[in-house]
């Protein structure tokens, strides 16, 4: 429990839902001291927070990538073992959205970055404070130098000899292993260059190929394949089980924007 509140940033932006109304984001923390404890990428760092703690659950999608980069920033900045963060978000109409972030070391050496909201999952609604029960949502990461990991996409958790190869890209990038890293690219290539593929398969193999040209911080080459998956995605407007596809790539193109 925090015994001293002190605020740590306070950030006005504007948003425009209906008609412009002003959004406030609070960070708030016991210790203003600047850690830089968090050595992670920063792809990590916006990939699974951003979709994790305003996506998932429609818990604030209205965000603009000002508001996530602040907030993702002070995360890095400032939470340590020592040092944690609550973030207020204020929310017309509603409750505001409660977010505190924290590090928690196990015994075995392993770090976690963990995420507690005042949001239940059972009356799909914010509380008034953030509880330590079963229904609020939280998420936590493995720490694993600069690799976050989330728990279901541990490698002890999947077994790789069995995954279709847009599956295995997928789990090099998003494991806790950085010497797979390497093989992603080829990976996803060979499977292009396989038998034709269907739609959603090219649209996802191409969709995980951009996310690892965001990783390598492949400027030229994010441009042209998110040019190319936007075109994939025109060509081929009248299907109808694209959906899920194309929020992935709206998301990712929002990633986009809070890389720069």
């Amino acid at each position: 429990m925090y015994k001293k509140i002190i605020p740590l940033l306070f950030l006005l932006f504007y948003l425009a839902i209906g008609h412009s109304q002003s959004q406030k984001i609070k960070i708030k923390s016991e210790n203003l001291e600047e850690v830089n404890y968090l050595k992670m990428d920063d792809f990590y760092l916006t990939h699974y927070l951003y979709i994790d703690l305003f996506l998932r659950e429609n818990l604030f999608p209205q965000a603009t990538p000002e508001d996530v980069s602040a907030v993702l920033k002070a995360i890095k900045k400032y939470v340590s073992e020592e040092n944690g963060l609550t973030i207020e978000i204020e929310k017309p109409g509603e409750r505001n959205y409660l977010i505190r972030i924290a590090i928690l070391k196990n015994n075995d050496g392993t770090e976690l970055l963990t995420a507690l909201t005042n949001w239940s999952v059972k009356k799909k609604e914010f509380e008034k404070e953030i509880k330590i029960e079963n229904d609020s949502y939280a998420r936590w990461y493995f720490l694993n130098g600069d690799k976050m990991t989330y728990r279901k996409d541990m490698s002890n958790k999947n077994d790789y000899s069995k995954m279709e190869r847009i599956d295995l890209a997928n789990a090099y990038l998003f494991d806790e292993l950085p010497d797979n890293d390497s093989e992603i690219s080829e990976t996803i290539a060979i499977k292009l260059l396989s038998a034709p593929l269907n739609v959603s398969d090219r649209i996802m193999a191409n969709l995980i190929l951009l996310k690892y040209q965001i990783f390598m911080r492949e400027k030229d080459e994010v441009l042209k394949q998110t040019t190319y998956i936007s075109e994939l995605f025109q060509k081929n407007k009248a299907e109808t089980n694209l959906s899920g596809l194309r929020v992935a790539f709206e998301a990712t193109k929002f990633q986009i924007e809070l890389m720069k």
